[in-house]
């Protein structure tokens, strides 16, 4: 019976380590969930990588799982919950379509009936209890006979009978609802013809090898990691919500776990899959690891309609070059600089007309990248840029921990240029994590980028992400961050944030100098305390808001806590002397990035004496000229 070969072998795997048994339950229920995951995605590729998280998660839930567990019935739920959350906003658009164009008909044959409810399958099932989900699941995914399903149900074959039959006028009401009428049989004979298909070969193997590990890694920490890993298409929208506010709009893309096997097949076969789906190749590959020029997808900006974004095949770097990749905005320039993106920004900080191609790069345990400082480099030339273009990498595990992040902020392209290398140097944590990189466009212009590759670089290499100083802005050629030694605090040279552009500023123009402390050695004593930062600074003609910024944040770059001064409309504005100004924040225990800084909107100038910067606990916030 199946529940109790189900039983026997997750036993076998669970007390004795057997990865025999585990590869044997993946062999048996692969094709299901990859069905379910290639209903959602529509996408052979994504579709894998859903099935292999999913696999992870049984692994590692695996001790926590009741003998009276019905597996099938438990992978499709969780498979549907993984599906759903990566890919939402297309399921929700596709409903729409499909309750628009769809006609009602009665007594279709399951070829007709299939293409309708395809995608609406996972979430009629979801609709349903546990034990329906069970039975249909056993009665039609895995073609069981009804006293099968009674014994694996503890229930009697006539009673299975009356809950099969039940769950499938349940579904019938759930498709007639959205405007898809059509009979039990057509119905049941399309579920069983079409809602399992078999997964690409070797995805078995490949799975076992990646999830079976993982159970046996994490006993103690089975039930958190399971929950942490049921999560992590939500953990990828956090992320892609943070880094919004960094201007930086994301597609959304699954982290692909797993390790490199010693088998060559699995490894092509991976590979070949990352190639085709804007995943870098892998790590199993030599060094430098290059990313192909087609396998960067068209990012999911807010104004991609207003791009053209594709593969130019009539430019190429060099004879030996492949086509580059090639961003152009179509909108047209009415005012020189930023003012055109700005004016297009929805809010202050919110990214205007955006136009990006990236890459994401799983890097796995056995990579060579793993533990070490690495160099992203590539190729980019520009026409015509009025506000400016640059290269976004960030690094981050798959539940939403943010390891560094550079979008080249402080070295901008902009204007019409040649083909000029880019380079970023970063570092790779000493657990698995994903790598995004996305060659971008901020406004008017157009530009081209090629050969993008990751190497190794020696430890002592500097890094450019913003763990050390630097400037964040969407109009970063507005303003200038330098030591000004014409002006002077107790005989130092102060540092100078100004905005340079001719003229008023441009509405919701911003800039943001500071660091992000991410290594937790460096902001650990402040973990459950109120820190009150502090430095001397120095205002001139500050038309509209600059001040301090301290803020803890968490996975996916979520602020946990606001500063005391957030809440003001203003902290410092217009001319003002010399002054120690200080804001209060509360950091909590599960802080991952301890952000401190300095911000000014609009035009105008503030110099800091960074000799006087300094965080330190307080219980109370301190006396003087504190900002409330």
């Amino acid at each position: 019976m199946l529940e109790l070969d189900d039983s026997v072998l997750l036993q076998e795997y669970v007390e004795h380590g057997s990865e025999e048994a585990f590869a044997a339950l993946v062999a048996r229920h692969v094709n299901k969930v990859y069905s379910i995951a290639l209903r959602h995605t529509r996408n052979p590729h994504q579709a894998e990588e859903i099935t292999q998280a999913v696999f992870v998660l049984l692994a590692r839930k695996s001790r926590q799982l009741g003998k009276r567990v019905i597996i099938s019935g438990w992978l499709c739920r969780t498979a549907r919950l993984s599906s759903v959350s990566f890919l939402r906003s297309e399921i929700r658009r596709t409903r729409r379509e499909q309750e628009a164009h769809m006609q009602n008909l009665l007594n279709e044959s399951e070829s007709e009936v299939w293409p309708q409810i395809a995608s609406l399958l996972d979430a009629a099932m979801a609709a349903l209890s546990e034990a329906d989900q069970d039975a249909v699941a056993l009665r039609f995914f895995d073609g069981k006979t009804m006293k099968e399903i009674g014994a694996a149900l503890g229930a009697s074959e006539d009673a299975v009978k009356v809950r099969v039959h039940r769950a499938v006028e349940k579904l019938r009401s759930y498709f007639s609802r959205r405007g898809i009428v059509c009979s039990a049989g057509a119905l049941t004979a399309a579920i069983s013809v079409n809602s399992v298909h078999a997964a690409p070969i070797g995805l078995a193997v490949t799975v076992s090898t990646a999830a079976a590990p993982a159970g046996l890694t994490l006993v103690a920490t089975a039930s958190t990691a399971a929950t942490k890993a049921i999560a992590m298409t939500t953990m990828q929208k956090t992320l892609i919500s943070g880094f919004v506010a960094f201007g930086c709009i994301v597609a959304v893309g699954i982290y692909l776990v797993q390790r490199a096997t010693a088998t060559v097949a699995p490894a092509m076969a991976v590979a070949g899959a990352a190639s085709a789906t804007g995943m870098g190749k892998t790590a199993i590959d030599g060094l430098p690891i290059k990313l192909a020029n087609d396998s960067f997808n068209v990012g999911k900006d807010a104004f991609k309609d207003r791009f053209i974004n594709e593969i130019d095949a009539s430019t190429r770097r060099t004879t030996n070059s492949a086509p580059a990749g090639h961003i152009q905005c179509l909108m047209v320039p009415i005012s020189p600089g930023s003012a055109d993106y700005l004016r297009a920004a929805p809010a202050a900080m919110a990214p205007g007309p955006t136009g990006s191609r990236y890459v994401l790069h799983p890097i796995i345990q056995g990579s060579p990248l793993v533990g070490k400082r690495i160099r992203v480099s590539g190729w980019m030339k520009a026409e015509d840029v009025r506000n400016w273009a640059g290269v976004t990498v960030y690094v981050a595990s798959m539940f939403g921990r943010i390891f560094a992040s550079d979008s080249t902020f402080d070295r901008p392209i902009h204007g019409t240029t040649g083909w000029q290398r880019v380079s970023i140097v970063t570092d790779i944590p000493k657990e698995p994590c994903v790598l995004h990189l996305a060659p971008t466009l901020y406004g008017p212009g157009e530009i081209w980028c090629d050969d993008f590759q990751i190497d190794l670089v020696a430890p002592e290499t500097p890094i450019t992400d913003d763990r050390r100083w630097t400037v964040w802005s969407l109009d970063p050629n507005d303003y200038s961050e330098t030591i000004d030694p014409n002006v002077k605090h107790e005989g130092r040279p102060a540092f100078r944030i100004t905005y340079k552009g001719s003229g008023a500023a441009p509405k919701n123009a911003f800039v943001w100098w500071g660091q992000h402390n991410r290594e937790l050695e460096k902001f650990q004593r402040y973990l459950g305390h109120t820190v009150r930062m502090s430095v001397w600074a120095r205002t001139e003609n500050v038309a509209i808001n600059c001040g301090l910024n301290l803020e803890p944040k968490g996975a996916g770059g979520k602020r946990l806590a606001d500063h005391s001064a957030r809440k003001l409309k203003r902290q410092i504005s217009g001319t003002t002397d010399w002054a120690e100004y200080s804001v209060t924040c509360w950091v909590p225990e599960e802080t991952q990035d301890f952000q401190t800084g300095f911000f000014m909107f609009g035009g105008g100038t503030l110099w800091l004496d960074m000799d006087t910067f300094k965080c330190e606990i307080v219980e109370t916030p301190s006396a003087g000229k504190q900002l409330p």
